[in-house]
């Protein structure tokens, strides 16, 4: 069985598109919605498989239940036959990979192939993949306490060597500049910080989700 966490985050981001997603994965028989990722009561049992559509909630969920596979979004719809994917006739466009993101070999691969299926030409903008450097306003600020809690070897052990922090007044400054990189070009992203600090640096940015699930 897989176990959908649809994100708190990504539902205030994309409401339309969240609702989508969740019409579309209630016809699979399959799917069970779930709740916020932060509520440990009714967690799947062990060895059920847990999906996401958010970096966080990925990274959270691996750590609070161990002994479930985590996936994103993108590996669950390669699986689903007779999904509709969108047609976008060679669309050119950037893809950023998200740092948290690093070391998720299946996730990475799942949304390229899903770019792939949707006919979309992609350069990926580097550095790219396990070299990922980008993460918008998630590695400008230390981490937050209740995530160093529950899941305290990413966010207390790891993440704090990555983090490059900065004083709020300068974030407008960093997405600025990391948006000039893509010029007028759109870009695609997977992750809920890094769409937020691209659009407020003036990229065209588009979540991948926002492709795969188009208003009609």
């Amino acid at each position: 069985m897989y176990y959908y966490y649809p994100s708190c985050n990504f539902q205030k981001l994309f409401p339309d598109t969240a609702r989508r997603i969740r019409a579309y994965l209630s016809t699979q028989p399959d799917v069970a919605i779930a709740g916020c990722c932060h509520v440990t009561n009714g967690l799947p049992a062990a060895g059920e498989t847990i999906v996401t559509v958010c970096m966080s909630c990925y990274r959270l969920l691996q750590e609070m239940r161990p002994d479930c596979k985590v996936i994103g979004l993108y590996e669950l719809l390669l699986t689903r036959e007779g999904f509709p994917w969108p047609d976008l006739q060679g669309k050119e466009m950037f893809l950023q990979d998200c740092f948290r993101a690093r070391g998720c070999h299946e996730l990475q691969d799942a949304v390229r192939n899903c770019l792939r299926n949707m006919h979309v030409s992609y350069k990926e903008a580097g550095p790219s993949r396990d070299e990922a450097d980008y993460d918008g306003a998630f590695l400008l600020h230390p981490p937050y306490a209740q995530n160093q809690a529950e899941a305290p070897h990413y966010f207390k052990e790891y993440l704090p060597a990555h983090l490059h922090v900065l004083p709020p007044e300068k974030w407008q400054d960093y997405y600025e500049e990391h948006a000039r990189k893509f010029g007028s070009k759109p870009v695609i992203l997977y992750c809920n910080t890094c769409i937020t600090s691209l659009k407020q640096g003036g990229a065209d940015a588009v979540h991948l989700a926002e492709l795969l699930f188009p208003e009609t």
